[in-house]
């Protein structure tokens, strides 16, 4: 989380202070995102319907939904996780959405508004991935079952982040700002709620938690 923390820090900065080496990277492959998605429709198609799985619209109510059954299964600190995590992570993007104010790539593919750093639809899949994974694992006794769940989440908000650049809505490093800014903030607040609730929030739930289910 530390690391996560201090390499954010340096890539906000260098976001701020419009660093030329990262432009010109951002400025290149947001170019070349740009000629792939014209020459290839379908890529495009493809991308567009990806990251349509991580609006607001689609992920709040999955979100809801999820902490409702959890109440409802008896795992009340599991349900805090999850709406204060998702919470939290959405409350810091748009505080340095609008401190840091940094313009999006010209020629979007798709729909967009407000300012680019960090990437919002990133933000929100890598949330409720993170948070699917650290609220699932412990629900889960076989291995294999343990690394699909990992194996999904990862996928999909990795295929959200790229769809990101591919639509040429976000520049790569609103992308890797936004999983740096999860990384940071979905353990935190797991590591807070832990000490706070006590356990049955983070992954390593004793065994007598999981069989209150």
């Amino acid at each position: 989380m530390l690391t996560a923390a201090l390499v954010f820090v340096v890539l906000a900065l260098a976001v701020i202070w419009n660093f030329p080496p990262m432009i010109r990277f951002d400025g290149g492959v947001s170019a070349a995102a740009y000629r792939a998605a014209v020459e290839h429709p379908g890529w495009q198609a493809a991308m567009y319907a990806v990251t349509w799985t991580a609006n607001s619209t689609t992920i709040a109510p999955i979100a809801a939904l999820a902490a409702l059954l959890l109440i409802w299964r008896g795992r009340w600190r599991q349900a805090c996780f999850v709406v204060v995590a998702m919470l939290a992570t959405a409350a810091v993007r748009l505080l340095l959405l609008d401190t840091i104010d940094r313009p999006r790539p010209v020629d979007q593919l798709a729909p967009s508004a407000s300012w680019s750093f960090p990437s919002g639809h990133t933000t929100a899949s890598a949330s409720a991935a993170l948070v699917a994974v650290i609220v699932c694992w412990p629900l889960l006794s076989a291995p294999w079952s343990r690394f699909a769940l990992v194996g999904l989440a990862g996928v999909w908000a990795f295929a959200v982040g790229l769809s990101r650049v591919a639509l040429v809505v976000h520049w790569p490093t609103d992308v890797v700002g936004a999983w740096l800014l999860v990384i940071t903030i979905v353990p935190t607040v797991a590591v807070l709620l832990r000490a706070v609730l006590g356990p049955g929030v983070a992954p390593d739930v004793p065994a007598d938690d999981v069989s209150q289910r």
